[in-house]
């Protein structure tokens, strides 16, 4: 699986709604990890699994290190930020041999599957960043 820069999807006015309806619906959410479950921790890392079926969505979780994704399947997914945030939502497409991607710390979202395929992904926490 070689690196690619991230690919984003146009954000159609259908999608922008659906993102911004999920934001509404889910403003009130505590603030989770950003994976379903940890694999392996140590001092200098920890390693997370993330899958979600279509229509799923993870924690909100905010980005306190800097992580690598290992992008094994899906189609799209985005990343839905809170009502106010500096970054606006936004939908990725997930190339068809995976990718890896690095995503610095401080960023505060949902990923939410808004593809037709599951999405599964390994999250590198780099705790020391």
């Amino acid at each position: 699986m070689i690196a690619t820069p991230p690919v984003f999807a146009d954000l159609t006015p259908e999608m922008k709604a659906r993102l911004d309806r999920f934001r509404d619906e889910h403003a009130k959410d505590p603030i989770g990890g950003v994976g379903g479950r940890i694999l392996l921790e140590d001092e200098n890392v920890r390693i997370w699994e993330l899958i979600l079926e279509p229509g799923e969505a993870s924690d909100l979780h905010k980005h306190e290190h800097d992580y690598y994704l290992v992008i094994f399947e899906g189609d799209y997914v985005a990343g839905v930020t809170p009502k106010g945030s500096p970054v606006d939502s936004f939908v990725g497409v997930v190339p068809k041999e995976g990718n890896t991607v690095a995503i610095p710390k401080g960023g505060l979202e949902w990923a939410y599957n808004v593809g037709q395929k599951r999405y599964r992904e390994i999250i590198v926490e780099l705790k020391k960043s």
